[in-house]
């Protein structure tokens, strides 16, 4: 079976005309005005992304001292700092950071940026994703806000490193490479969970509302039902409950009381069984290999998916091929 692949670009650059790198920039996120802080002697500008559909990570390296003034950003821009300094006004909020910190752009403010000899990957998310999943949360898309540049806490900071890192494998390959579209979906839900998770945003503040009552059998198989015949396709948890006449709410309670687990789970658990069904089915010898079965159902991490494997069915995936 045959699903549907986003192709991944590439693009790199090496420059060291200021005016040059400057017009690159703002093609590539906003209209924004450079300028070097002393000699502008040894500049130096390497860059280097990779994008599947709306989903992009770019690392960048400015051998300069460099002061930036920027319109304000439309998407969600995410900066992990590689080696240098960093300093971000934006209204009237302010951060430092250093190597090995991150730090998010907020949207909808113009910035003035201080970067000093730094190296950088800056990822690109709609922030529309985000706010879907805000909403979700409770937290009213007008009302939304990320309130803080940086991390909570040292744990979010790291957590936010290891996102970056995985996002970064996903997009890594030859240069005809694609990613299964499912996949890719997956990838951006992922990062949008954990800039909430790392970045101050009113859904940690959100009041807290009741319940969404009684969720009926019938509702639940309905959303059953569509997840199993839309298992291979790019599906999200607002279809799932819009299939069944539920709120993602009232959605995901109840999955947790039909099934003891979430809809996400379950979609995991029939994505899990579809490629144990390939698995059987496939001969090795034409070609077929554990990796490609698991990233065409949505698995790109392969010890991951070999330990839910073998722990629902009890043999690594490898030997069910072989067999």
């Amino acid at each position: 079976m045959s699903l549907t692949s986003v192709p991944i670009t590439r693009a790199s650059l090496q420059s060291d005309n200021l005016g040059e790198v400057q017009e690159l920039m703002s093609r590539r996120y906003v209209e924004h005005h450079t300028r070097v802080v002393g000699s502008a002697d040894g500049f130096e500008f390497r860059s280097a992304s990779a994008a599947a559909g709306t989903l992009a990570v770019d690392q960048l390296t400015y051998q300069a001292c460099l002061a930036m003034k920027t319109v304000p950003f439309q998407s969600l821009l995410i900066v992990s700092l590689l080696d240098g300094r960093f300093d971000v006004t934006a209204g009237r909020q302010h951060a430092r950071v250093a190597r090995g910190e991150v730090l998010l752009y907020p949207p909808d403010v113009g910035l003035d940026v201080v970067m000093d000899r730094m190296t950088h990957q800056v990822l690109h998310l709609p922030l529309s994703t985000v706010t879907r999943l805000a909403a979700r949360a409770g937290a009213a898309e007008a009302h939304f806000r990320f309130e803080a540049m940086t991390a909570t806490n040292p744990a979010g900071n790291r957590q936010w490193l290891a996102t970056i890192a995985y996002l970064t494998r996903l997009l890594a390959g030859p240069a005809d490479a694609s990613i299964p579209a499912l996949l890719l979906d997956a990838a951006i839900d992922t990062a949008a969970t954990a800039a909430l998770s790392v970045f101050p945003n009113t859904t940690m503040t959100v009041d807290y509302t009741p319940g969404p009552g009684r969720v009926t059998p019938t509702a639940i198989r309905r959303a059953v039902a569509y997840i199993d015949a839309h298992a291979a396709e790019t599906i999200t948890v607002d279809q799932i409950a819009a299939s069944a006449g539920l709120s993602a709410r009232a959605l995901q309670a109840g999955f947790r009381r039909h099934y003891d687990t979430t809809p996400t789970g379950y979609l995991l658990k029939v994505r899990l069984e579809h490629a144990h069904r390939d698995l059987q089915a496939a001969d090795p010898t034409t070609g077929a290999t554990v990796a490609g079965i698991a990233r065409r159902w949505g698995f790109p991490d392969h010890s991951r998916f070999t330990a839910a494997y073998r722990k629902t069915y009890g043999q690594t995936p490898s030997h069910t091929l072989r067999t």
